[in-house]
């Protein structure tokens, strides 16, 4: 029997013509079943809903941006968010300019919550009970927005930035609230305003949801959770377009319409935006669909000769505004701050503020209802 000699080993004439013809039968047999599975028709797999939330979609090569710039990052283990005081947001100037005022939003910031959340949660409950027609709406149109807004609150933002108080779960498809106690399902309710009721019950800033009008350049409001509204009903403004809502607001038209109009017509999903807004309030009402405001035609209360710095407040609107990636409506997020005047005035802050409420044009003054409040509020805050 021939020995063949290959390197150090040694195989003889019966190995040889054993083994490699069974090494090639286990290559074809490989190759084959291979081949039939390429080649098998395939079950469509189904896309998730509202995909583009994902903070790990890859970027498109035909997209100009993905909707995360950033991902949500999880707060510590060590970090107790019930124990922080609400954020001390001081957006007053010398001299107040009308302009839209936008800074860049991380998505991380979308929510800030803070030791004021379970009260604030206990009070929107009570107000979607009571008032559930001046704190709710929603259009035909806008229910595709508030399922997506639903989805992507419930499923990602908050179990993902706030693990220690939200979670879900898969197997019997809810959300858990571990501050409220309140369980809700993943999936969105097919009635908008349902919805809506559990979003506003769950997050501390009230939504306002606004779509594109066909054929124009202009937006409408289509949905809304107005839990804390500031001297503005809501529900008498469904359906108007943004420069009829804004209409009672002096220097809008000749200041910031046509702006607003073109920033809108031009937000990317992905670009988040914030801004602030602020005025004196002399009571602590969250709830206030009309007052705190003066309108042409209706007539000033008398002029206050003193006030209470421990019950008049400074009441801070953080807005942050943002494109949906499915539907493409607008959404403005606002959460309101109420700070008393005598912690402003302890800061060292007393003349800033009252600087600032100088520094307020006279026609807005007259909006903010200065007139009624502007000298009791200067005088106590320099005094």
């Amino acid at each position: 029997m021939a020995i063949y000699h290959m390197g150090p080993l040694a195989m003889d004439e019966s190995f040889i013509y054993t083994f490699f013809p069974l090494l090639a039968a286990i290559l074809l047999l490989i190759y084959i079943k291979s081949k039939e599975a390429n080649e098998a028709p395939k079950e469509p797999e189904a896309s998730p809903t509202y995909s583009l939330w994902n903070p790990d979609r890859k970027r498109s090569e035909t997209s100009t941006s993905s909707f995360f710039q950033e991902p949500i990052t999880a707060l510590g283990d060590e970090v107790d968010v019930l124990s922080m005081p609400p954020h001390p947001f001081r957006p007053y100037k010398p001299v107040y300019h009308m302009t839209m005022g936008l800074e860049k939003c991380a998505p991380n910031d979308l929510f800030l919550i803070d030791s004021s959340y379970p009260s604030r949660i206990a009070l929107r409950k009570q107000v979607v009970n009571e008032f559930p027609h001046i704190s709710l709406g929603a259009s035909e149109r806008c229910g595709p927005a508030v399922k997506e807004l639903y989805t992507y609150i419930l499923s990602q933002h908050l179990p993902s930035r706030f693990p220690k108080l939200f979670t879900t779960s898969s197997v019997d498809r809810e959300f858990k609230n571990h501050v409220s106690g309140d369980s809700y399902p993943l999936t969105p309710p097919q009635n908008s305003i349902d919805a809506l009721k559990i979003l506003a019950t769950t997050v501390e800033e009230d939504i306002l949801i606004l779509q594109k009008e066909s054929g124009r350049e202009t937006y409408s409001l289509q949905g809304f959770i107005a839990c804390f509204p500031n001297g503005f009903d809501s529900s008498k403004k469904m359906g108007m377009e943004l420069r009829e809502i804004h209409g009672p607001v002096p220097m809008f038209e000749e200041k910031l319409a046509t702006s607003m109009d073109r920033f809108f017509g031009r937000l990317e999903v992905g670009k988040w935006v914030k801004r602030m807004n602020w005025t004196i309030s002399t009571h602590e009402k969250l709830f206030l669909p009309t007052g705190n405001h003066h309108y042409e035609g209706e007539e000033l209360p008398e002029e206050l000769e003193f006030v209470d710095l421990e019950k008049t407040y400074l009441r801070v609107e953080r807005q942050v505004l943002l494109r949906l990636p499915v539907s493409r409506d607008m959404v403005f997020f606002v959460k309101t701050y109420m700070t008393p005047l005598a912690r402003i005035k302890k800061e060292g802050q007393g003349e800033a503020l009252a600087t600032a409420i100088d520094g307020v044009p006279e026609k807005l003054g007259v909006y903010k209802r200065r007139i009624v409040w502007g000298k009791a509020v200067k005088d106590a805050l320099r005094a």
